[in-house]
């Protein structure tokens, strides 16, 4: 893909269409690729992307606040509204909330789920 783009933009400064002509070297054996089963994508895997993200009692900016968290802070999304996630901690949070308290978070503070392996 990158060598296409390369010879796309080789081709634009040049005002030919000759660099598009596919190479005469003929392409390495593939190596054997190890089969890895990934994780399950689910809800359980979010974190806090920003320090000093604000907990709330409501899915708004007026809703009171009842603590902070901070990047890596591990929680559980219960559910959305809008641009709000309720979310639940999974263990003590950095800024001292303990395992298991509920709020809403802006959804643009949360890394969300990881789907890797």
């Amino acid at each position: 893909m990158r060598r296409i783009s390369l010879a796309l933009t080789t081709a634009a400064l040049i005002g030919t269409t000759a660099a598009l002509a596919a190479p005469a070297v003929a392409a390495p054996a593939a190596a054997p690729v190890a089969t890895v089963s990934a994780k399950a994508c689910h809800e359980d895997n979010a974190a806090i992307y920003t320090d000093g993200t604000r907990l709330r009692t409501k899915a708004s900016t007026s809703g009171a606040v009842k603590g902070q968290l901070y990047f890596g802070d591990p929680i559980r999304i219960l559910r959305s509204s809008g641009g709000w996630d309720y979310v639940e901690l999974k263990s003590k949070s950095k800024g001292g909330l303990s395992k298991g308290t509920r709020g809403w978070v802006s959804h643009k503070n949360i890394i969300p789920p990881f789907c890797g392996m």
